[in-house]
């Protein structure tokens, strides 16, 4: 077979460029530390290391919410601490108040740094987070969702909106609690009822019944209305206990009182305990939630009222006992949102340790698929270099040759 000059030329031409390839795909290989730098190089590798950088993106975005939600959500929890102290205090300086050691000067102390707490609980009540946002608000985050009224009440003004952040697919996590649910529907210490006391002030016994329950038992026969509740000896000798409407009907015709024992009437049913004296009288009135400023205010008023000579001392000792549960109720309120707010952070940090065993899952997948094996590159290279340089020096070699050098 005839060889041409041209075709001799052109195969190993051909040849070495193809070796000088290979060398210099091995050299980016190398440089770059891949197996796999573009779809060529392997289309079923390439894409499925496209996928795996698509899931560790969104991984990375999940694990940034997390950052952003773990923020949010230690601002809320810091506050709410604060804000139960600052109700531990107030407790505190509430049952201080009641030591007969207490003069007015003392009582009015009392009362004034109440008034201090009170502002310092609404203080915290419109924080803000690091971007400014109000953090009790719901979604109204730019305005104060607590106002001073000038009746001193406070006012709710944002809404009841809980913001959320996804942290995974299909996981989101709530980053905030609005204002109203946290400080302005706190449960009534006593139940679906407020009662006011209205003591016969011609005796001077200070235990008398307390309103312990007032709960709405049958919403089919429920009438909401104030009801009055009196005591007044019966003919037996017996006390009695009679329950009349707004319009002083009877609800619940006179019987024989038994402390602990419920009253029911119009779907109602009350608890009542200890010893009322004839011509004790109580008035409930519809009121199944308590704001804890109000609770504040009260017992700022409690302080403020007279007292010895010529005060009821048993009315005041029944008011007392209701301030005191409603403290109660409102730091149970703030302890309940605390505890969900701790199982919201174990929630987000169960979530980042996901992120990450996934991730580092991926990662190998994603290092079988395109990362280079070092030493067998390396060795490939050099067998590559060597090839093309026995290539390079043999067709320099037959390029030299001619029949003239053997005449």
């Amino acid at each position: 077979m005839r060889i041409s000059t041209s075709q001799f030329y052109s195969t190993n031409t051909s040849n070495i460029l193809d070796r000088q390839s290979s060398v210099n795909q091995s050299v980016m290989n190398i440089s770059e530390g891949k197996r796999v730098l573009t779809a060529a190089d392997d289309v079923v590798a390439s894409t499925s290391i496209l996928n795996i950088r698509q899931e560790q993106a969104a991984t990375k975005q999940y694990k940034d919410n997390i950052t952003f939600a773990d923020s949010r959500i230690n601002v809320e929890e810091t506050t709410l601490q604060t804000a139960e102290e600052v109700m531990f205090r107030v407790k505190d300086l509430v049952l201080q108040g009641n030591s007969v050691a207490n003069d007015g000067a003392s009582r009015k102390a009392i009362a004034d740094e109440l008034e201090a707490r009170f502002d310092q609980l609404m203080s915290l009540a419109n924080t803000r987070d690091e971007s400014g946002s109000y953090v009790f608000g719901g979604y109204q985050t730019d305005s104060a969702p607590f106002e001073a009224q000038s009746d001193g009440s406070v006012k709710y003004i944002g809404d009841r909106g809980q913001r959320m952040t996804n942290i995974g697919p299909g996981v989101q996590v709530a980053t905030s609690d609005s204002g109203e649910k946290l400080f302005m529907t706190v449960d009534n210490s006593i139940g679906d009822y407020k009662p006011t006391y209205n003591l016969d002030q011609s005796n001077d016994t200070v235990e008398r019944a307390i309103v312990t329950n007032v709960d709405i038992k049958d919403r089919a026969t429920y009438v909401e209305d104030d009801y009055t509740i009196d005591f007044a000896i019966m003919g037996s000798g017996e006390m009695g206990v009679t329950v009349t409407d707004s319009g002083g009907t009877i609800v619940y015709p006179q019987t024989k009182y038994v402390s602990g024992d419920a009253i029911a009437f119009n779907g109602i049913e009350s608890v009542l305990k200890k010893q009322p004296q004839a011509g004790d009288q109580i008035v409930i009135s519809p009121q199944d939630e308590i704001d804890s400023f109000g609770v504040i205010r009260d017992a700022i008023d409690w302080l403020n009222a007279p007292n010895g000579q010529g005060v009821n001392e048993a009315e005041r000792q029944l008011e007392f006992g209701h301030i005191i549960g409603d403290l109660d109720e409102v730091q149970k309120r703030l302890g309940n949102v605390r505890a969900d707010i701790g199982a919201r952070l174990q929630l987000t940090e169960s979530q980042n340790e996901r992120h990450l065993d996934y991730n580092l899952t991926i990662e190998k997948s994603r290092s079988a698929l395109e990362d280079l094996d070092m030493v067998e590159a390396i060795s490939m290279f050099e067998r590559q270099k060597l090839s093309l340089q026995a290539s390079q020096s043999a067709f320099s070699q037959v390029q030299g040759m001619s029949l003239l050098n053997y005449l």
